[in-house]
């Protein structure tokens, strides 16, 4: 089967780490764009930066779900790491069968909450050793005030991502931790997210900015989920 037709030039495809079971705690993904297709293979290049595919740990083998939109449909294919073709494109071995999926993601809901924000900490790999670090700190019980500056923001939350302002200018692809209090008495999470989206610059100097999550725990992204999911069932219950 032939998948450039679902694979065109410039799409933007989801790259979501496929671990063995026991080992996946956390979310490990990155994005790319589509720059061609063979008989069974996709070639995808990296927007974070010039030297971004020698920035991810890629080994043969290794295993991604490659997931994206087309047409209104959610697209869904696993794949594996081939090769680096340059410094900032790769090559992935198809595995299995494309799969058309409903896009339902998670639900979303606006809150105001404390919001730790760092940013220009480096490319790829040293966002992905920041996030490690920082999270290393929080779990040995380093308060998350000593490693961010906190700040009270509205904001729109899911699972996946976070919706607020940032200090113009912030870009596409651009790399940041983000530390989120949820007051459910569990700590501070400390994700790693890529900006997807930005608004109007406002007044102020701060920018409407959508950002996906890249790396988050598991057991985090799971907490955001159900803080939104109680959030929204107690302003349905408000509502009727």
């Amino acid at each position: 089967m032939s998948y450039r037709r679902y694979l065109p030039v410039g799409q933007k495809a989801f790259l979501k780490r496929i671990f063995v079971e026991e080992r996946r705690t956390a979310l490990d993904a990155i994005t790319g764009y589509v720059t061609g297709v063979g008989v069974n293979h996709v070639d995808i290049s990296l927007p974070y930066g010039s030297d971004a595919a020698n920035d991810y740990p890629f080994e043969a083998g290794m295993r991604f779900e490659l997931l994206g939109d087309r047409q209104g449909m959610g697209m869904r294919l696993q794949t594996s790491f081939q090769e680096r073709l340059s410094s900032r494109d790769i090559r992935l071995h198809f595995e299995g069968q494309l799969e058309f999926i409903s896009r339902r993601g998670y639900r979303r809901v606006d809150v105001t909450a404390w919001i730790g924000v760092k940013r220009g900490l480096g490319h790829l790999e040293a966002m992905r050793t920041a996030w490690e670090e920082q999270l290393r700190q929080l779990q040995s019980g380093v308060s998350a005030a000593k490693l961010a500056k906190f700040e009270k923001h509205p904001i729109n939350l899911a699972g996946g991502g976070i919706r607020l302002p940032l200090k113009a200018p912030a870009q596409i692809a651009e790399l940041t931790l983000v530390f989120l209090s949820l007051g459910d008495q569990q700590g501070v999470i400390c994700a790693m997210a890529e900006v997807v989206w930005t608004g109007r610059t406002a007044a102020d100097g701060m920018q409407p900015t959508g950002l996906r999550f890249l790396n988050i725990l598991e057991h985090d992204q799971q907490r955001i989920d159900r803080v939104v999911n109680d959030l929204l069932k107690h302003l349905e219950q408000i509502g009727g």
